[in-house]
């Protein structure tokens, strides 16, 4: 047994014991913790400070690793400039650039960006023949119905090919995806691309629900999605206040989660249009309301997705 030295006293030689010592008192058996041929780390897991000690602790200095995918990020639209231009009055920064670039790295990948795209579809076709080794491509703005939204067009232009256009949700609805063919390590390979709307917070759910499941799974993650748990909503929210339509669509709603009397509420962060950064950035987590179903009332039990930065 081992005695803290917290409960002895000592005077020159002559050692005082306050207490009882029984058998086993801190001693720490070989292999309570691991034992030998146990797994220590599982494939899929996320390397962070803890399994570095861990691996640390059993003399582990290198494990095979995913490579972190490198993700191209081009923005379209001839409203656009980068922060560093001046802003003319018809004109509106790079927003989408910038906070998609934060999202990739957010999940793991490396940003690669191509910059702005005008709206013509040459401008469009020369930005993405630069992007070279890279593993994904995404692209916000031009995915719509507009006379200047050539992303479609381009991509079948370059040989590529869409898997789909338009999805039930809301914000996010016109998410195009597919692949197009670019040279990898000097080789022509089809790599997967994102055509994501130009809204910011529609860019910014969509690649949320659909780019980072890819990015993780591209990753070996065994954890593709967002947690989600059930939480009382506060305060009503009309899905059918863009129509029938919009009641169709599964809904994303930015929302305040809490703890409140040992259970969970949730609040709309406000105005909920598709243009409003700033109720994105209130949010700390998705209020997720389903495909068919109207609007909610205030006290229902509502699907929340949680965020980085929620309380829980």
């Amino acid at each position: 047994a081992v005695l803290k030295i917290e409960d002895t006293s000592q005077d020159k030689e002559i050692v005082s014991v306050y207490g009882l010592a029984e058998k086993g008192d801190y001693i720490r058996p070989r292999a309570e913790v691991i034992a030998c041929g146990a797994l220590v780390l599982q494939r899929g897991v996320l390397i962070r400070a803890y399994e570095i000690a861990l691996m640390a602790t059993i003399g582990i200095a290198q494990i095979p690793v995913f490579r972190r995918p490198r993700v191209a990020i081009l923005s379209t639209g001839d409203e656009l400039v980068e922060l560093h231009e001046p802003k003319g009055a018809h004109q509106i920064y790079n927003s989408n650039g910038y906070g998609l670039s934060a999202q990739v790295a957010e999940a793991g990948g490396i940003p690669v960006a191509l910059g702005i795209a005008k709206d013509t579809r040459d401008d469009l076709t020369h930005k993405l023949k630069t992007a070279a080794d890279v593993d994904f491509i995404v692209i916000s703005g031009g995915v719509s119905v507009g006379d200047y939204d050539f992303v479609k067009e381009v991509i079948a232009d370059l040989g590529g090919t869409m898997k789909f256009w338009k999805v039930a949700m809301k914000p996010g609805k016109p998410l195009a995806f597919g692949s197009i063919s670019i040279a990898v390590k000097g080789e022509t390979t089809k790599v997967p691309v994102f055509g994501l709307p130009g809204n910011p917070v529609s860019a910014m759910v969509t690649f949320d629900q659909f780019v980072r499941p890819a990015l993780l799974y591209a990753q070996g993650s065994s954890s593709l999605f967002r947690p989600t748990i059930y939480a009382t909503l506060t305060a009503n929210v009309q899905k059918e206040k863009g129509g029938t339509a919009s009641a169709r669509r599964c809904h994303f709603v930015r929302g305040t989660l809490t703890i409140e009397d040992g259970g969970y509420k949730v609040t709309p962060t406000g105005d909920q249009d598709s243009s409003n950064i700033v109720s994105l950035v209130k949010a700390n987590a998705f209020i997720v309301l389903p495909c068919g179903e109207g609007d909610v009332a205030a006290g229902s039990q509502v699907a929340v997705q949680i965020m980085a930065n929620s309380p829980i």
